[in-house]
């Protein structure tokens, strides 16, 4: 992780000598469906975040990202009401953008491979762990104007745990501001 982190470092502080205009910035939130995936002890949930991108090539983008989710209550086993809501899940990670993000207008379409450290979480069990994870998917974005973007994505979320993973797709719609700084 310290690797990628500094790669990460590294990529953008040489972004404004590549791109010879400044670093494109852009900030964004983000909300949408938090969907379990083959796991029968949770239910369809929400998410949401905050996000940076910074286009590092025309074609390629890094975006920090803070998500925060939650799965809504299981289902009763036997007839039987469990008792316990759903685990809520938290995350801090950095996903790479493979895909035209420039500050166009129209249709962007994407792919995302990401990294990140996804803390599970269930009040009612007590249950709590922080472990790396992984993250890809795709999405598109349409530009609306040069400086704003509305984006659609699904991503599919694999968070290890003790025993095994915690599976998500989360499904999300957003929008990002951009601005130059450096120019």
């Amino acid at each position: 992780m310290k690797k990628l982190l500094v790669l990460l470092i590294l990529l953008i502080s040489l972004t404004p000598c590549i791109h010879g205009q400044g670093l494109k910035l852009g900030v964004g939130a983000f909300g949408g469906l938090n969907m379990p995936v083959v796991q029968d002890d949770q239910k369809t949930g929400s998410v949401f975040g905050f996000r940076a991108r910074l286009q590092l090539l025309p074609f390629l983008s890094a975006e920090p990202n803070l998500t925060f989710g939650k799965w809504g209550k299981p289902d009763p086993v036997d007839d039987v009401e469990l008792g316990i809501d759903g685990s809520k899940i938290t995350s801090f990670g950095v996903d790479a953008l493979l895909g035209s993000m420039n500050s166009i207008k129209g249709f962007k379409p994407f792919g995302i491979i990401g990294v990140g450290i996804y803390k599970i979480k269930n009040d009612d069990t007590g249950y709590e762990e922080s472990k790396p994870g992984f993250s890809g998917g795709l999405g598109f974005g349409i530009g609306l104007t040069p400086l704003l973007d509305f984006d659609v994505c699904g991503r599919l979320i694999v968070a290890p745990q003790e025993d095994g993973s915690k599976k998500a797709l989360f499904i999300t719609a957003g929008f990002n501001y951009y601005f130059t700084l450096g120019r």
